[in-house]
């Protein structure tokens, strides 16, 4: 849905002051700042945002739910039930365990994972190009892993 700003008439007959603090603050208005949310949906069911691809990335990084949650100051039961209602919507899963002990045990993402981090990655980076870094930035979600994506078998979008 697209918006015309032209709909609102001013009240004030004077044109509005365009210099100094008035112009950086839209004639009138208090400085304020424009934030953006990324997510995606399958059938009108949130699937993942900007939390989702955060939680994603890290277990990539960390190979382990729990390890990711920690990254991202969630809970692990947050975490889990996100992946959860994310895996539903979607109609598959984002994430299998993976059986063993000690450091072979933990979470790996299915391709369907990979795929949703590519997609939301890469609408991501078209908004910030577009409007610049006004939601959650590349920084914020950047993997911190030292692999390389490509050699996870993930190419940076």
């Amino acid at each position: 849905m697209r918006y015309d700003p032209n709909v609102v008439k001013r009240t004030n007959k004077a044109k509005p002051d365009t210099t100094g603090a008035e112009a950086r603050s839209h004639a009138g208005l208090p400085e304020t700042s424009v934030k953006t949310k990324v997510w995606i949906e399958r059938d009108g069911q949130f699937v993942a945002g900007d939390g989702g691809l955060k939680l994603l990335l890290g277990i990539l990084e960390h190979g382990s739910l729990l390890g990711a949650a920690r990254q991202i100051r969630w809970s692990y039961r947050r975490a889990w039930e996100y992946l959860r209602r994310a895996d539903a919507a979607l109609g598959m899963p984002l994430t299998e365990r993976r059986p063993g002990k000690g450091a072979a045990r933990g979470t790996v993402l299915t391709e369907a994972g990979r795929l949703v981090i590519e997609r939301l990655a890469e609408i991501r980076n078209r908004i910030d190009d577009a409007v610049g870094p006004l939601g959650p930035t590349a920084a914020d979600v950047a993997i911190t892993s030292p692999v390389p994506l490509s050699r996870r078998g993930l190419a940076p979008v």
